[in-house]
């Protein structure tokens, strides 16, 4: 118990971040068309992050569709969230819509909302809309515009060899544009291993998510199995917590804006 409360705490931190990937311009339709708008490569990693992203499915794929949803069964944040609930995210604005048993939460691009309100849920309701779509849809995140990518050579997990590549952002950009992502990709398949990455907001140094397992859904690869550590200890990272990601599907079409409009129950975050 004593650990999950842990891991609950931490991932929570890790939420006031993730939230903030691209958020610079969310809810801006032109602003988040970024199909024309190449990622910023350091000399010579073009090719290299190309790689990981073909190993995925494709940037020019991912770019054309406009709607994913997905179930998250098990996430580890709250006991409300742990149970299923499925989420429905508009990848050109960000916006995002969840629904579970207990709760229906949703993100319009200017204010998050909630219905029967926030402590259905025991998180701050705009982190929970945007933070686990971030995760589920790298490494395809990191050629938002505003991302930087260095190459940091090689390093370990587990006393597996990787290739490392560290993600940072242009002033500006996003929640906490200080923050930096640090990504394992295996060299024998060019597919992203696990991240590490800080989250300077809350003091936290390092924290780990894994790609345990994958899933192949309209030619683009998911994750359908990730755990997350907290702290970062590449031999030894322990136990750790795990979550699925089910029945996703992706569509090219847009999603209909007014689901992720608060309802006239819903109660608005941060509304007096």
């Amino acid at each position: 118990m004593d650990r999950l409360k842990r891991l609950a705490g931490a991932l929570v931190a890790v939420m006031l971040i993730v939230a903030g990937l691209g958020g610079g311009s969310i809810g801006n339709d032109e602003a988040n068309d970024n199909r024309a708008q190449p990622v910023e490569v350091a000399d010579g990693l073009e090719a290299a992050l190309q790689k990981t992203f073909d190993a995925h499915g494709g940037l020019d794929r991912w770019r054309a569709q406009r709607q994913f949803s997905y179930a998250l069964v098990g996430f580890p944040l709250s006991q409300q969230v742990a149970r299923p609930h499925r989420q429905t995210v508009d990848l050109r604005t960000r916006r995002n819509r969840i629904e579970s048993e207990g709760f229906t939460v949703g993100f319009n691009g200017k204010v998050a909302w909630s219905v029967p309100g926030p402590d259905a849920v025991g998180l701050p309701i705009r982190f929970f809309n945007l933070g686990s779509a971030c995760f589920i849809g790298m490494p395809f995140v990191f050629a938002d515009p505003g991302v930087i990518v260095t190459d940091a050579g090689e390093g370990t997990f587990r006393g597996k060899s990787y290739r490392v590549v560290q993600i940072g952002y242009e002033s500006g950009v996003g929640h906490s544009d200080k923050d930096d992502f640090t990504l394992f990709i295996d060299p024998d398949t060019n597919r992203l291993a696990l991240i590490n990455h800080s989250v300077t907001e809350t003091g936290i140094k390092r924290v780990t998510w894994v790609f345990d397992e994958w899933q192949q859904v309209n030619g683009l690869l998911i994750p359908s199995k990730m755990t997350f550590h907290p702290g970062w200890n590449p031999d030894d990272p322990g136990e750790g917590a795990s979550f699925t990601i089910e029945d996703a599907a992706f569509s090219t079409e847009p999603p209909d804006p007014s689901i992720y409009e608060p309802p006239a129950d819903a109660v608005i975050e941060g509304a007096p």
